[in-house]
């Protein structure tokens, strides 16, 4: 029998079986799944984190147009994605700043052969990153002939979320009898972005109702806009729409519809190419060579800027590592916009339609490498060199600090337009981020058998591997001289050499007993080598029961953003809730909602302003940071009870240390009067608007006597840091079966579940850990895909049913109390929706498909998702979330 490759080891073998627990997803199964990307694939998986960065929908993060893996709950910098067994590019950006990952998308889904999974530590095989598992994609090895496919997929209701893919496959050449084999892929794939008027009538009422009060209402944030100055210095309040608005609400309101405009979903535009040498030198000795390349491009578009009269605006300058305020623009006396004889506030939106408001974000991976591999006497060698590396770009407009106020307060910009492009583009000049980065590398692999054993032969496996990372993001100069109102910079610049060796052996030390020993030592800049262990053993207790388990240390590095940054990463912390304001911006939101749309609008912005509010933070990169370490631990076995059925459970413990983060905003305003916290925060004082949001709500609820206690957050200063844990156990179950029908075809059976136990972060401050968030929002206990195919012939139909236990309204313990039962009931009552649940029920979603081959050289496929139209279950903390029925076809055809 021919040795082959296993994901999780670096010693061939004939037996697929190891004592990790590993799962594999086949061709014929990644294309029952309806998959279009490989990211779409992973999602299918119970053990992987299906909220992780994807590119639809991230416009704000650092990392916007990419999609990231991650498991366990231990985030992208602990799984590693690996091609074919090799490390490629990262993605170009680091999400947060800091988080440098594997962008899925640059994947072409068309290429993959098989999907596996090590679930779990695997830093003793791989190096740095494989705490959590590793994900390895293999792409076909050879091919010949030619194969052209193409697929479609939108709703079957409003024909939204459309996506399409076209992929061609060719080779040329017998690797046994040519010598050698040749071929490319290259894959196609476009998704359309729709608008919320697309999709607004299918949210239920619950949503505006509980979720968001001005879902849906034209924006008071509009064109030409709206006079708002709250009372002062004997002046009275002021709250009208400036002269020329056409549309106005019952207040006679200057208002703005966006939803034509409001980004619901965006498009996505990606080409990638794939291409495979092989080829014999001699009996002995054959070479290869991969190269890769992509381009992914996300076209983001953002609404246009908008602002309110009252509050500063507040941002962070990384440069000069202080807060930057800007008043804001208020129309003078004289203006021909202002009736009144002393300055007033506008509350406006810069819809002037020569003004491009898309952001979009590019970006391009590759991987070029080549090697040669043979044998001489006992030993088998392998060897390889090559490159990796990318960039990115992402474009977008920000209002310049002094040239946007200005022109408003001189009357050069007209309110409501028209407005020159000159004009427009002094005033929101193009800002955005330059991001390149590369990884040369070369590594060498030796094995051989040393001995034979009673149970088969001593295996050894000896390598070493030397990488050259460099990497480069910064910020365009306008936003590093905080020059754009409110967006904040980031600027990275290193490079370091990292080194490996380790070893690996294997004994069958019995017949039926299997052990398994691994160490890996890593060195990189900043710190000490490191050593990763890997002890794993497999015992065939009959031939229908084996057990199995593994321990590992594991290891991350500090990478370049955490320890090289120039500037540190200066943004916003978005939807944060304060817990010195979110009581008070509660009430006021309650209070006027009962008033008129005017108060209706406002309720929200008072809402948001304490309870979903954005908070400017700096955080620093650091030269003394440590590696991460894990311990992991894995038990379990795996059964045939009966023939064609087979059993497997794991249980599962990775418990990480000396976690490289910064500390939780969430965690640090719970302890904002405490030593040691205090002096990490900035407040403002309290504004105007803050004032008039207050005595709206008593003038309309007499004897309320509200007020603010605190301004809004002005600041934040973090660092990165050595300081956190995390400790996170489970068990996987996986159950297959097959059913013969004879003349009726073939069933097959599947269910994989997660059965989750703890994932818990460290009090460093209690020095204990806090307590176990399973069951809470975004971790539930039970993750479950139940999959089924029935195959007669050319025709192949199949289930697969998603399942998802229950979960709680609050993230931890910090919001416990506002989203726990007790602070939920308290505000649906508020509202008057005391029917809907505090809690986000089980979910089950079923999908269908279907191929048929009874055509020549013709494949068509099939897939029906959410094939009962299930909506997701109530949130009432997140709001409703779209997922309509979907369908796909597709076809291969091969010449």
């Amino acid at each position: 029998m021919q040795r082959v490759e296993i994901t999780g080891s670096n010693i061939k073998r004939m037996d697929t079986e190891t004592a990790s627990p590993v799962t594999v997803v086949r061709r014929d199964e990644i294309k029952a799944t309806g998959a279009n990307t490989v990211r779409e694939v992973l999602d299918t998986l119970t053990s992987f984190d299906t909220g992780t960065l994807r590119d639809d929908g991230s416009s704000n993060s650092f990392a916007s147009g990419a999609s990231g893996a991650s498991m366990r709950g231990l985030g992208k910098g602990a799984t590693l994605v690996l091609v074919n067994g090799k490390r490629v590019s990262n993605y170009a950006f680091a999400d947060g700043g800091k988080e440098t990952f594997v962008n899925l998308d640059a994947i072409p889904a068309d290429a993959v052969e098989r999907i596996e999974v090590v679930k779990d530590g695997a830093s003793a095989v791989y190096g740095s990153d494989a705490l959590a598992g590793v994900i390895n994609i293999i792409t076909r090895k050879s091919y010949q002939g030619v194969t052209v496919s193409a697929n479609y997929q939108q709703a079957l209701e409003k024909s939204i979320g459309k996506q399409s893919t076209v992929g061609l496959l060719a080779g040329y050449g017998d690797l046994e009898k040519d010598g050698y084999n040749v071929f490319f892929n290259v894959e196609g794939y476009k998704r359309d972005g729709y608008k919320l008027a697309k999709v607004i009538d299918m949210y239920p009422s619950w949503h505006k109702d509980v979720y968001s009060p001005a879902f849906g209402d034209p924006s008071l944030y509009s064109f030409p806009g709206n006079l708002n100055q709250a009372a002062s210095g004997g002046n009275p309040a002021v709250r009208q729409a400036v002269k020329g608005c056409a549309v106005t609400n019952s207040s006679n309101l200057c208002t703005s519809d966006l939803t034509g405009i409001n980004p619901w979903s965006d498009g996505a535009e990606r080409v990638n190419l794939y291409s495979a040498l092989h080829f014999k030198l001699s009996d002995t000795t054959r070479g290869f060579a991969e190269v890769s390349y992509s381009e992914t491009r996300t076209d983001y578009e953002p609404l246009p800027f908008a602002m309110a009269a009252g509050s500063p605006w507040s941002w962070f300058d990384g440069n000069k590592k202080q807060s930057q305020l800007v008043q804001k623009p208020r129309l003078p006396a004289n203006s021909a916009y202002n009736p009144y004889n002393f300055p007033v506030g506008l509350d406006y939106r810069f819809l002037d339609s020569n003004l491009d408001w898309s952001a979009p974000s590019k970006a391009t991976q590759y991987r070029v490498m080549a090697g040669l591999e043979g044998s001489f006497g006992a030993w088998e060698w392998k060897s390889t060199i090559g490159r990796t590396g990318g960039d990115g770009t992402s474009r977008s407009r920000g209002p310049h600090r002094d040239r946007m106020p200005a022109a408003i307060v001189s009357g050069e910009y007209k309110l409501g337009g028209p407005n020159s492009d000159a004009l427009l583009n002094s005033m929101f000049p193009v800002i955005g981020t330059d991001a390149e980065l590369s990884t040369n590398f070369i590594d060498g692999q030796l094995n051989r058998e040393l001995m034979q054993l009673p149970g088969g032969a001593l295996s050894l496996a000896l390598g070493a591997e030397l990488r050259q990372e460099k990497m480069y993001i910064k910020s365009l100069d306008n936003v590093m001289n905080a020059e754009i109102i409110g967006q904040g910079s980031l600027w990275i610049d290193g490079q370091r050499n990292l080194k490996a060796a380790y070893a690996e052996l294997n004994a069958p030390v019995l017949k039926g007993l299997e052990l398994n020993a691994a160490v890996r030592v890593d060195k990189a800049p900043g710190f000490s080598s490191h050593l990763s262990p890997k002890f794993g053993a497999m015992w065939k207790v009959t031939p229908k029961l084996m057990l199995r388990g593994t321990v590992a240390g594991g290891f991350r590095a500090p990478n370049i953003p955490e320890t090289l940054g120039k500037v540190g990463l200066t943004g916003f912390f978005n939807s944060q809730l304060d817990p010195k304001r979110c009581d008070t911006a509660t009430k006021i939101r309650d209070i006027l909602r009962t008033g008129t749309a005017a108060d209706r609008s406002d309720a929200t912005t008072a809402y948001n302003s304490g309870c979903l509010t954005s908070i400017p933070v700096m955080i620093s990169s650091s030269s003394t940071l440590k590696p991460e370490t894990s311990r992991s631990i894995t038990l379990g076995f795996v059964a045939e009870p009966i023939k064609n059925w087979s059993v497997a459970l794991d249980y599962f413990k990775i418990e990480r240390k000396d976690e490289i983060n910064y500390r939780d905003v969430s965690y640090v305003l719970a302890r904002e009067d405490n030593a040691g916290y205090s002096d990490k925060l900035v407040r403002n004082t309290i504004s105007d608007t803050d004032r008039r949001f207050a005595a709206r709500a008593n003038e309309l609820r007499p004897g309320s006597n509200i007020s603010w206690g605190v301004g809004t957050l002005q600041s934040m200063l973090l660092s990165y840091e050595n300081f956190g844990k995390t400790d996170t156990q489970g068990i996987d179950i996986d159950l297959n079966g097959r059913i013969s029908a004879g003349d009726y075809g073939t069933v097959t059976l599947g269910l994989a579940t997660t059965y989750a136990l703890k994932l818990r972060y460290w009090d460093i401050d209690a020095n204990q850990y806090r307590p176990n968030t399973i069951g809470l929002l975004g971790n539930p206990r039970v993750v479950s895909v139940f999959s089924t195919a029935w195959r007669n012939g050319p025709l192949t139909a199949g289930v697969r049913v998603n399942y998802t236990s229950k979960q709680a309204l609050n993230y931890d313990e910090t919001d416990q109390e506002t989203w726990g039962e007790a602070g939920c009931r308290a505000r649906l009552e508020g509202v008057g929706r005391t029917n809907l649940p505090c809690n986000v029920a089980s979910d089950v979603r079923t999908d269908l498909n279907f191929a048929y081959t009874g055509i020549k050289n013709l494949r068509l496929l099939a897939n029906i998702n959410n094939v009962f139209d299930r909506d997701r279950p109530i949130n009432v903390r997140t709001g409703y979330s779209l997922r309509p029925r979907t369908l796909k076809v597709g076809a291969e055809y091969t010449f």
